[in-house]
């Protein structure tokens, strides 16, 4: 930018280029028609050039602009998932909570079950070895009984071998 009360650099095609102040007159220079139509030529390929650059850029910025309205879309898209997306997992966190917290108060109400079923089983181990005891005891018994039946068959013969022992002593006797 130019300074108050200054004027601006301008490129001159002199050989120092750049230069302050006015432009000079330009010295009239006789150019040929050949020069002058390869110059203009090659500006005109120059033009050309830039200007398919130019086209070149604009489709580009033409197909990212296009890109970015379909990112933005995306985007749009994504971002009213995502709200979406965190609701329905809270919920399944909400539910998965909740059966949690009913199982654990099943578990506590089945809790006291849970000790009667322990006691019976205590219980149940003491009738088993109590039953053996018993088993025991009437298997001695058994044994016992057996022996008393064979001892009550031999009473008659005990009486009648009595009896006879009686006789003979009072025979003896008189």
């Amino acid at each position: 930018m130019a300074g108050k009360h200054r004027i601006s650099r301008q490129y001159y095609e002199e050989p120092r280029g750049f230069c302050d102040g006015p432009p000079r007159l330009a010295r009239e220079r006789s150019i040929s028609p050949r020069r002058f139509e390869g110059e203009l030529s090659s500006r005109r390929d120059e033009i050309r050039r830039i200007r398919d650059d130019n086209q070149h850029l604009v489709d580009e910025i033409v197909g990212l602009r296009q890109a970015m309205s379909h990112l933005k879309e995306d985007l749009y898209s994504s971002s009213q998932a995502i709200p979406k997306l965190r609701a329905e997992k809270e919920l399944e966190s909400r539910e998965l909570t909740q059966r949690n917290l009913k199982l654990e108060a099943e578990l506590r109400s089945l809790e006291p079950h849970r000790q009667h079923a322990l006691q019976l089983r205590s219980e149940a181990g003491t009738l088993q070895s109590l039953r053996q005891e018993l088993t025991e005891k009437v298997q001695g018994l058994t044994k016992e009984v057996e022996h008393q039946n064979s001892e009550k068959q031999r009473i008659p013969a005990m009486v009648a071998e009595r009896d006879g022992l009686r006789q003979e002593l009072i025979r003896t006797r008189y």
